[in-house]
């Protein structure tokens, strides 16, 4: 077990190197729905590179809305993510993706430019994304979901965990 630990701090350590990674989250209309916000941070400085709302072109379920608190309204002026991927590919590109639900977050992107018919770039290639839910849980040697400390906003997903001393 602790080499898995050690394994996950070696994992953690090269994905801070400078350049090489971010930390995206998005906030959804649903479990199965549409981008309507979108953070990116970059891994090494923590500095943010996107943050911003997204006009997802449907209503926001009630579900969504009592978990993330961005309503149809917050929305409604927001640009649509044919306006916001160029920006999403640029602060991406060359770089690993890190979301602490990668399967989620990778499908949300593969769904929202389907619908769109938009081209979602390099964020669609193999090995594109890698999940830090798991690699925490090895990190913390508990295999179980570990809640994150911050608010449910893309912004505070995509930060580093406050309750989390790994490098």
């Amino acid at each position: 077990m602790a080499t898995e630990a050690g394994a996950a701090i070696r994992w953690a350590r090269a994905m801070r190197e400078p350049g090489t990674a971010v930390i995206l989250d998005f906030e959804t209309t649903d479990l199965d729905g549409y981008v309507v916000e979108v953070a990116v941070v970059d891994a090494a400085t923590g500095a943010t590179l996107l943050d911003t709302l997204v006009n997802p072109g449907c209503p926001i379920q009630p579900g969504a809305r009592a978990v993330h608190g961005i309503s149809d309204a917050d929305v409604a002026g927001a640009p649509p993510l044919a306006e916001v991927l160029p920006q999403l590919l640029a602060v991406t590109r060359g770089r690993t993706v890190l979301a602490y639900n990668a399967a989620f977050d990778s499908g949300v992107i593969a769904r929202h430019t389907r619908r769109d018919g938009l081209d979602p770039g390099h964020l669609e290639e193999d090995g594109r994304w890698a999940c830090l839910m798991g690699r925490r849980s090895a990190w913390a040697l508990r295999y179980r979901w570990l809640p994150l400390g911050g608010g449910h906003r893309a912004s505070a997903t995509a930060r580093p965990p406050t309750n989390c001393s790994a490098p």
